[in-house]
């Protein structure tokens, strides 16, 4: 598919070569398998943001695999809470849908290349109901910018989208990112039809974090308006108590305030009265 010419976005970069092509489509469908848990920074956009929740700005979210999440607001106050491991799996769970049969990432053993990044993902757990904003589910799992699979030399079209401009850098923490320009192909389909990643139409740049294979940036250069995504990785594989992901349940009375008792007067005396 012919591509118009655009300025480059790297100045003095060669054309990235088929193996880096190779190496950033399997780092974006690497993410389940590269972090058992992270703590992420994220700029929600003004269009997905949820003001009833407080899920506005920029927030703070613990992620603990796929089953449970926790974000903060700025001043580290909880906005939002969700968990799955203690949901009750009653006689229509399995019934509910095909995925219900789906497995988390860490009980299935994807197709490895020799640099230890996802060359074929099988189906694993989704996010589901999890997340609050359906647009983190791009940012934690970016795989619809490579599919879940290479494409296939005898199809007549190739991967989901077409990398114009490869790079690797660094970001203000210091740490490895990869830097790619992007454009939509014919079988891209992106995870969350409301905020694809690369839009028809246009030309993007993103940012992979390299050591867990989440989208920290996208930014559309050409080809229409949409909001920028910007996150930044603050921790992962750290531990996670349970107690962070649920809501509190009260134990104790609390004794600054009046319990009420209601008196009752004795059978006795009602009949007395009555007479």
């Amino acid at each position: 598919m012919h591509q118009p010419a655009a300025a480059p976005q790297f100045p003095g970069t060669t054309p990235p070569v088929s193996e880096d092509r190779r190496r950033f489509r399997a780092l974006a469908r690497s993410a389940p398998w590269l972090s058992t848990s992270l703590r992420v920074t994220v700029q929600v956009p003004t269009e997905f943001a949820r003001a009833e929740l407080g899920l506005e700005g920029e927030v703070t979210v613990l992620l603990r695999g796929r089953e449970a999440i926790a974000i903060s607001g700025a001043e580290e106050q909880l906005l939002y809470q969700r968990e799955r491991f203690t949901t009750d799996r009653g006689l229509d769970y399995v019934a509910a849908s095909a995925s219900s049969w789906a497995l988390p990432a860490s009980l299935v053993a994807p197709v490895f290349s020799d640099d230890h990044l996802v060359q074929r993902r099988p189906a694993i757990q989704g996010f589901g109901d999890l997340l609050p904003l359906p647009f983190l589910e791009s940012l934690l799992d970016p795989f619809e910018l490579a599919g879940e699979e290479p494409a296939s030399l005898e199809l007549a079209f190739d991967h989901p989208t077409f990398i114009h401009e490869l790079r690797d850098s660094r970001d203000d923490q210091g740490r490895e990112v990869v830097q790619a320009v992007l454009s939509a192909g014919h079988s891209y389909r992106p995870t969350v039809p409301e905020s694809p990643l690369v839009p028809p139409g246009t030309r993007v740049l993103v940012v992979l974090d390299r050591r867990t294979g989440v989208l920290i940036q996208r930014t559309v250069l050409s080809g229409g308006a949409h909001p920028d995504f910007r996150a930044r990785i603050l921790a992962r594989n750290e531990y996670y108590i349970d107690s962070l992901f649920t809501a509190p349940v009260p134990t104790l009375v609390d004794v600054r305030k009046p319990r009420p008792w209601t008196l009752r007067a004795e059978r006795g005396t009602q009949r007395k009265a009555q007479s």
